[in-house]
Order: structure tokens, then sequence, then C-alpha cells
């Protein structure tokens, strides 16, 4: 039976879902229902949301008459508990001065509300707080966060550094991270407003990829996982699962000579890149040009990833929606310790590449000797015809459906792809340097 790879995440994460009981203490009959995952992929929070959005100054005055408009359309606990979400979201900023220790700040919910600033205890504070006033059951939750300044592998010590919340509804408890569901400080120390859906009502199968509680039990999974196996665990971002990918390998750390394969089982709308850059103490973080490339191959994505020298690096994947004009965003992280170097760079790609779902299986080095034959293979989905262009010289590769090939003697300087899909324009697909 065939089936597409956005049903089989769906189905994968149904799986993982049915294995979901509250642990210590919380009862099995409080797990979630299996038919919850589904309703809560296909749920509606227009309409509470939009009354959320549009609380007026008057409302907002303290914490009970702010509870009382958000949950004055509500038609049940869930949108009492989302209401109480999107608000906090929309009008709370992280307060990077707190966290960066150059100021104090107050986490008091009555505090938070007037200053609209906080940080992450802050908001769970304001949401427990909503929460009492709007008759929900709630609990503040206190771990680790695999949030700013986080690096594959590390060790999580000393005392938590993150908070968040729980939510009782009818009769299961569900997870709610208001803060990181209102944005996130970006690795320049500026804090970025971006609404979050995944962290209302997260299933915990994918919560615990990034946050680590004090007690186990709220983790909400069957089997809970150790600190050190929390600390193993590849770092997946929100956007991983919003955008329905896939991994097998789950190790935050992997180890390589000079090169790391890896695939990222990936819906056909979704496009990605990759790149690594070095981890090693005093290492600039700039990414590494060259030295990753990611293609499609039917419905994953192949990432591969070579390394200068030998040392710690970071792999790091991006994607977005084939109709989102913005940018790409973060999905995953693997650190690599690379026990050799020396590996050649990839040629590069271009945005026409991705878009056509092409798949180039040679050459795969960006550096290409002069005088010398390579033979060029390249997968091009709705391409008529594919060339490689040398100076002036064009090169027709030879096709059988969609796959094209030929062998092509490269002159000195740059050495580019070409295809030709609909209309007279060649889009560049992939580009090498011949010396």
């Amino acid at each position: 039976m065939n089936m597409s790879i956005k049903t089989a995440a769906i189905l994968f994460l149904l799986m993982l879902e049915l294995s979901v009981v509250a642990a210590n203490g919380i009862n099995q009959s409080e797990a979630i229902p299996p038919n919850d995952f589904s309703s809560r992929l296909n749920y509606s929070y227009e309409k509470i949301d939009l009354h959320a959005l549009n609380a007026p100054t008057s409302a907002e005055a303290t914490i009970g008459s702010l509870a009382t408009y958000l949950i004055e359309p509500a038609k049940n606990d869930r949108e009492k508990a989302r209401a109480i979400f999107r608000w906090i979201a929309e009008n709370i900023d992280y307060n990077v001065d707190v966290f960066f220790g150059a100021t104090s700040g107050s986490i008091r919910s009555e505090d938070v509300l007037k200053s609209r600033r906080s940080i992450c205890y802050g908001y769970s504070g304001l949401f427990l707080s909503l929460a009492n006033e709007a008759g929900l059951e709630a609990v503040m939750i206190k771990g680790y966060g695999k949030g700013y300044g986080y690096v594959p592998g590390r060790i999580f010590s000393g005392p938590s550094d993150h908070a968040w919340n729980a939510v009782r509804i009818n009769g299961s408890w569900y997870l709610i991270d208001c803060s990181w569901g209102a944005g996130y400080v970006s690795g320049e120390g500026k804090y970025v407003r971006k609404f979050d859906d995944h962290y209302f009502m997260t299933p915990p199968s994918q919560f615990i990829f990034s946050h680590f509680p004090e007690e186990a039990r709220w983790q909400l999974l069957d089997k809970p996982l150790t600190k050190e196996e929390y600390e193993d665990l590849v770092y997946l971002d929100a956007d991983f699962f919003n955008l329905g990918l896939m991994i097998e390998e789950r190790n935050a750390i992997l180890n390589a000579s000079n090169q790391v394969n890896i695939s990222i089982y990936s819906p056909q709308d979704v496009m990605m890149m990759a790149n690594i850059e070095r981890s090693d103490p005093g290492s600039s973080g700039y990414a590494l040009d060259g030295y990753a490339f990611c293609q499609r191959d039917g419905g994953r994505y192949d990432i591969s990833a070579r390394f200068p020298e030998a040392g710690s690096y970071i792999l790091k994947a991006y994607g977005k929606r084939r109709d989102n004009p913005g940018k790409y965003d973060s999905v995953l992280e693997y650190g690599i310790n690379a026990s050799s170097g020396g590996g050649a760079d990839f040629p590069a790609n271009f945005k026409a590449f991705d878009e056509n779902g092409a798949h180039l299986f040679g050459p795969l080095k960006g550096r290409l000797k002069a005088g010398s034959s390579y033979l060029f293979r390249i997968r091009v989905p709705g391409a008529k015809s594919v060339s490689v262009v040398c100076g002036k010289e064009w090169t027709n590769l030879a096709f059988r459906g969609d796959l094209f090939e030929g062998n092509v003697t490269v002159a000195e300087g740059e050495v580019v792809v070409f295809g030709k899909f609909q209309g007279k324009e060649w889009d560049g697909l992939a580009k090498y340097e011949a010396s």
C-alpha cells in the first residue's frame, strides 16, 4: 500500500502518542486519548485567538479582569487555555536584560502583567495565575531547556534554567511553553517575536527533545528518559515538527572520519538546505561554505558533510514550505566529532536545484581539474534539457526520462550545470570551479 511521507509522519507520531501516559502519580487513565492527536491537528483556534488578540486595555488591568475577558467566549477548557496562551505570547516580551544578568526584574504575575516583560519564570507564572482565575487546573514545571546558547551534547548541571506549564483538560495533562511560543533570543542576543503554535499542547514525545523537567512524571511519557538520555538526544527545533519531518538518527553527537551522511524524511512540499560550522573552543561559529550538500531523493533529503580537518563541528539543517517566500528556518542540529579532515568541498547548488527536486550523482566535489574529463550525472524532474557550460562551450547531456548524463572535459574557470524547463530561459542548477 502506498503512503505519502506526510501521512507516514502523522502515523509515526500518533504511534508515539499512544505510548504517552502520565508517570509517577499520574494515572494511566489520564493518558492522552488515542484520537486526540488527530483532533489537535484539526482543531481551529481562529475565533478564540482573535478574541484574545483584541483584548481591550480595560480588561488588562488585573489578573482577574483579564482572565474573565479571555475565557468569556470559550466553549471548553481547551479554548480557555488557548486564549491565555495566545494573549501571553502576543503581549509579553522576553526580558533579555534580566536573562543576560544586566539587570534584575520581578517575576510576580502582577508585575509581569504591568511591565509586559519577563523571563520564562514570569511567563509560566502568569499563565498559572490566569489559569487559576479561569478555573483551570495547571502547574508550573521547572527543568532544563535546550534554548539560547545550546550546543549539541551539552551536559546540564546546576539549578534548572527553564520553566513551563502543564494544564489538565478533560482528565489529561497537556504541556505548554508560553515563552518559547512567543519568540526566541537570536544568536546576537536580541529578542525576536515569533509566535509558534508548536508550544501549545505539544505532544510529550516531541517536547522531550527540548525540555527536561526536574520531576520525571512531567515528561508525561510511559518510559521517562534519564538526564543522560535527554542530553544525548539530537536537537530538534519546533519547525522540525511543524514541517512534518522525520529522522532515524537520534543521537546528539555523531562520530565520523572526514564525511558524514544523514537522511531526513520530508513531505514533498518542503525544501531544505544545510551547512556546517566549527564548534571547537575559540572557533568563529560561521558556516563553512561548500562543506555540506543537501538534496532530495524521493521522499527524503540526503545531507552529506565533509570536514577540512579533524575537530568538532555542528551540522545544521534548515527547511521551509515550497510556497513560503520567506527564509529557511532551523530544524535540527547534530554535533560531529571528525577524526580526520581533508574532505573536498561540494559544488554550489542554486535555487532552481532545490525547487525542482534535482539530485546530483556526480561529480560531487566542487573543485575540478581543468583539462580533465568528468561524468556529469544528474536527475532533474521536469527539465526539457540539461547542459554543462564551460566558458562559451555548451555540452548537452543525454537523457533517459529525467536522468541526464554525459562526459565533459572541463576548462579553467566556472563550470555551471543549467537546466531548461518551461519557456526559453535556462536556470542554473549547480556550479563548480576548475583550475
